[in-house]
């Protein structure tokens, strides 16, 4: 074995260079969009074959931990550079290819018997499936991290708290609201007012299509919590069409103060404001 095992580790040092370039030739030939990462991808090959190296003749279980980690770290990395996960499993029958050959040669070589070569076979492929399966496990929870990140990053543009003046802010809210964007209408307006230190947060509907009852509870919700904040509320936008449905379903708003629209609430805003002052 100890023969068997100079011989292997002879041709991965001497071919492994050679087999990290024909893999990176071939890759890019297939998937023309790899070329960029190309130089880091092949990096990562190299490293790849100088682990075969070291794990194929350890004890298994000790193997399979290696490969693991070494699946973990790649697939992240992988998916952070952009690749999709069909390229890169692409790459495992280049490596179960090319070190089944150098097992065979190393066993011819050093006169193995049949049975040990077959164990050595067997455990190449137990180490090679345990890299596909650590690797994509890895790449797809991180694909999915980062699409969580993004799908939270848009819904957040979705409701943007916009500050206007000193403890002013508008948010301006188009399309319609579901139940996802009305708990997250919830969360920006109470988080955002309250990081900003805002007093009077005004609501513009222009860019609602329909303002039914449940879309009108929604912002009643949303008014009262403000309130408990000790902030001041106001909605505008209100499109006559859209008033006229309101009345017909009985909806009413006359709790919450109401403009025509942003340019009225903000000078009513300033006028109480002046009143104020010259009170005191």
């Amino acid at each position: 074995m100890l023969d068997e095992f100079v011989i292997f580790a002879k041709q991965i040092e001497k071919g492994k260079e050679e087999l990290a370039q024909y893999i990176t030739k071939e890759q890019n030939r297939k998937y023309p969009e790899l070329q960029p990462i190309s130089p880091t991808l092949y990096e990562e090959r190299v490293k790849m074959i100088d682990l075969y190296e070291d794990i194929l003749f350890e004890d298994l279980e000790v193997a399979l931990d290696k490969i693991t980690k070494w699946g973990v770290e790649t697939g992240t990395l992988c998916s952070e550079l952009g690749m999709s996960i069909d390229m890169a499993l692409d790459e495992v029958n280049y490596y179960r290819d090319a070190f089944s050959d150098m097992i065979l040669t190393a066993a011819e070589e050093g006169g193995a018997s049949l049975r040990h070569y077959h164990r050595t076979i067997g455990k190449l492929h137990r180490i090679i499936d345990q890299a596909a399966h650590s690797f994509s496990v890895a790449f797809v929870r991180h694909h999915n991290e980062m699409m969580e990140k993004a799908k939270k990053a848009v819904e957040e543009l979705s409701v943007p708290v916009v500050p206007l003046d000193a403890g002013i802010a508008v948010l301006p809210i188009v399309g319609t609201l579901d139940t996802t964007r009305a708990k997250l209408l919830m969360e920006q307006s109470l988080k955002r007012s309250s990081k900003l230190g805002i007093r009077y947060f005004i609501m513009d509907l222009s860019g609602v299509p329909i303002v039914d009852t449940m879309v009108a509870n929604q912002l009643f919700q949303v008014v009262n919590a403000l309130k408990l904040l000790g902030v001041e509320a106001a909605i505008t936008g209100i499109r006559p069409e859209i008033a006229q449905t309101m009345v017909a379903l009985g909806i009413n708003f006359q709790e919450v103060k109401t403009y025509a629209s942003l340019r009225q609430a903000l000078a009513a805003k300033h006028s109480r404001t002046a009143e104020t002052q010259l009170d005191d």
